[in-house]
């Protein structure tokens, strides 16, 4: 299992490919990908990438998400493991986040909690399920990095 962690973690692994979901579009249930995927349109259900994930204005995700990077410039409503999370002008995230790390740019909203993980730890997370968390034994930050620009 931790080979299948490493593998879609891997920073040196490049993403060639490009899945587009545009406005529009729905989706409901469990999506995995290798490569990025950019979101303009409403998924409903689990996303599982290897690489990027992006949610551009008008885009909306409710459920899990595992990726290596999430961008949101839209709107996601769940739990989401991830090492970077960028929350744009226009985005909001809604729910439980493990990540390496957050930057939350003027505008952005961050609504729920966070647990700052280091990439061993993020690697280990399973979707499909929501465990519960024991506050005691993990660090917990919210809006751990909040950039101005």
């Amino acid at each position: 299992m931790m080979t299948f962690i490493k593998k879609l973690f891997s920073p040196t692994q490049k993403s060639t490919s490009l899945s587009f979901i545009s406005r529009g579009t729905k989706l409901t249930g469990n999506i995995e990908l290798t490569g990025d995927i950019l979101i303009g349109g409403d998924i409903q259900g689990q996303l599982l990438s290897q690489a990027n994930v992006s949610i551009e204005q008008g885009g909306t995700i409710h459920g899990e998400v595992k990726c290596q990077e999430c961008i949101v410039d839209g709107y996601f409503k769940g739990r989401l493991i991830c090492e970077r999370l960028v929350i744009q002008r226009n985005g909001v995230v809604n729910g439980e986040v493990a990540s390496t790390s957050m930057q939350i740019l003027e505008g952005g909203q961050f609504i729920g909690m966070r647990i700052k993980e280091d990439a061993p730890t993020i690697y280990s997370h399973a979707i499909g399920h929501t465990p519960a968390i024991d506050s005691r034994n993990l660090p917990l930050t919210q809006n751990d990095v909040i950039e101005s620009r």
